[in-house]
């Protein structure tokens, strides 16, 4: 992953650019799409998964709620999010070296 993103250099090299690719994302709304990818697709993987907890969640039903997984929830929101802003960093750093 490091020679995709161009870090065949020094650990400053690498670090100036991550923060380049940090900036790049953050003044295309990358990370907003994918926040909005991860709600969508994590929802639905999480009513998937945890179906009662879930439910119980919202009918505020304690003893169903205590079978939700706060660790396998946070992940399965994150996971989505992390493959879509990969996905979108990948396309622009292809997109600048084609041009």
């Amino acid at each position: 992953m490091l020679k995709w993103i161009g870090c065949i250099g020094t650990v400053e090299n690498c670090f100036a650019t991550l923060l380049d690719l940090h900036r790049t994302a953050i003044r295309l709304g990358i990370y907003q799409r994918s926040g909005k990818v991860a709600l969508v697709v994590g929802t639905l993987l999480n009513l998937i998964n945890q179906p009662q907890a879930l439910f119980g969640l919202l009918c505020l039903d304690y003893p169903a709620m205590q079978g939700l997984d706060m660790v396998k929830a946070l992940l399965t929101y994150s996971v989505p999010f992390l493959v879509a802003s990969y996905g979108a960093l990948t396309a622009t750093v292809q997109q600048r070296t084609d041009s």
